[in-house]
């Protein structure tokens, strides 16, 4: 990261609840709960969260379980590993680190895509065809 850093989680401190910032934020311990900072976040080697992480840019070389926000850049480390949704208007990602989760990119108005469907709207959906199919294949 560019800008200095104005808040370090030591590697020794598990902070369980909400952290938020306006500064910079590092962190090398753990964290149950939300990180937002409106500038940077850097997730450190040792870095476990658990707990969405939101800020303009993000730099994980920890592991990050949840939703990561960043509306400038994502970049994700060798080390790094993130199981959780991600949205970032750019996105890296280095070999050798792990993301399992889905990506949402902004469009040319800066707002993510969104979903047309709601999960519900899919299940309905899903559920209309299979009785189509079983009304259909009992008349006879």
């Amino acid at each position: 990261m560019e800008n200095s850093v104005d808040t370090i989680i030591g590697i020794n401190v598990s902070l369980k609840g909400n952290l938020y910032n306006k500064g910079s934020v590092q962190v090398n311990g753990s964290v149950d709960g939300e990180v937002k900072s409106d500038e940077n976040i850097l997730v450190g080697e040792t870095a476990k969260i658990k707990g969405p992480v939101v800020a303009k840019k993000i730099e994980v070389s920890g592991e990050v379980r949840g939703l990561v926000e960043a509306a400038d850049k994502l970049e994700i480390n060798p080390t790094g590993k993130i199981y959780g949704d991600v949205n970032a208007k750019i996105l890296i990602i280095k070999e050798g680190a792990v993301f399992v989760g889905k990506s949402i990119m902004p469009n040319e108005t800066g707002l993510p895509e969104k979903n047309p469907e709601t999960k519900e709207e899919v299940e309905d959906k899903a559920e209309e065809k299979t009785e189509d199919r079983v009304g259909f294949f009992s008349k006879k």
